[in-house]
């Protein structure tokens, strides 16, 4: 890598890019914001004055033919993630593809072999695995603060129908939308990471709106090794929450508001022994920043991203296989 900053491209407009990773790239000493892209050119040049990018592209095309574009990031519709990583991968750029990565585990997987053949580095964008709470739960389940947990407990939801739009793409199961994939998908990766395991099976239920395609809501029980249990909810129809909880014989662990984006976030961590409880305070970073840097630094380094391949391939194995469960109402095997 360069001594310079790395430069990184943005392939479309999406409001995450602006609340956050913008933000996020502009916190970080190493790296520095430099191109967008849109397919809409007159709103890449307004998109590119507004956050003081140096270079617009009418296409996303355009960016990707920029060989000054060192790294991507990309926060499409689920749907386009496949294509447009496949794509920036084939030009040699490194990429921040936001989750799911794909979706369906074969999309993973083609993505991952186009990293391989290419060789570049590939991670998805599950920005709370760098926030002090996430680790700081995951250092005390592992120094067994608790015992040994048993059971994980997740759950998050907004209200998205009181916000309702007609072209809102959350609501369209044909562009991979769904409380499913947006909100779900963080629960099943928390408590992969936090068990430091893989379910054996699965069973899921979804109901929708009338007006929409995409699932509403999604409930699900995953059956660990071990006899160990979790459970999720994900929902566009009830109030705000993003929250987890792992729970043993002896003692629990929460945390609160741990998905909502935000940047310095101070969350709480609340860590129940016995009869006893107390709260912690964890302090807030630019998690997005932090996973900026990541990618970064593996990429500098020739070595695997904390979010592996591997992770990520699993991670889609189970969503695939909540999905098939909700559809045909069975257990489903991982």
């Amino acid at each position: 890598m360069k001594n310079q900053k790395a430069k990184w491209g943005i392939v479309g407009t999406a409001n995450i890019a602006k609340k956050a990773l913008i933000p996020g790239i502009r916190d970080s000493d190493s790296s520095e914001l430099y191109a967008v892209g849109s397919r809409d050119g007159a709103r890449a040049k307004r998109f590119a004055k507004e956050f003081e990018i140096p270079e617009s592209y009418g296409s996303y095309e355009g960016l990707l033919d920029d060989p000054r574009v060192e790294f991507v990031y990309i926060p499409l519709p689920n749907h386009l993630h496949h294509e447009w990583t496949i794509k920036s991968l084939k030009r040699g750029k490194h990429v921040l593809c936001e989750k799911p990565l794909g979706t369906t585990a074969g999309e993973v997987r083609e993505m991952f072999e186009a990293a391989k053949e290419n060789d570049v580095k590939l991670m998805e964008a599950f920005m709370y695995r760098f926030h002090p709470q996430v680790l700081r739960v995951k250092e005390l389940i592992d120094r067994g603060e608790i015992g040994e947990p048993k059971f994980f407990r997740g759950a998050f939801s907004f209200p998205l129908v009181n916000q309702d739009r007609e072209d809102d793409i959350r609501w369209k199961e044909e562009m991979g939308g769904g409380s499913l994939l947006d909100l779900g998908t963080y629960s099943i990766n928390t408590v992969r990471y936090l068990f430091d395991d893989e379910p054996r099976k699965v069973f899921a239920r979804s109901s929708y709106h009338p007006d929409h395609t995409a699932d509403a809501e999604t409930q699900a029980t995953m059956e660990f090794p071990g006899d160990r249990t979790a459970t999720f909810d994900s929902s566009f129809l009830l109030s705000d929450r993003a929250n987890f909880e792992v729970v043993s014989s002896s003692g629990a662990i929460r945390g609160f508001n741990t998905y909502g984006p935000g940047r310095y976030k101070r969350l709480n961590v609340e860590i129940e022994r016995g009869n006893s409880r107390e709260i912690e305070t964890v302090k807030g970073v630019d998690e997005y920043s932090l996973e900026v840097d990541e990618l970064l630094d593996a990429a500098s380094k020739d070595r695997k991203p904390k979010i592996t391949r591997e992770d990520s391939m699993n991670q889609a194995r189970v969503l695939d296989a909540v999905k098939e469960s909700a559809e045909n109402q069975s257990w489903v095997e991982v």
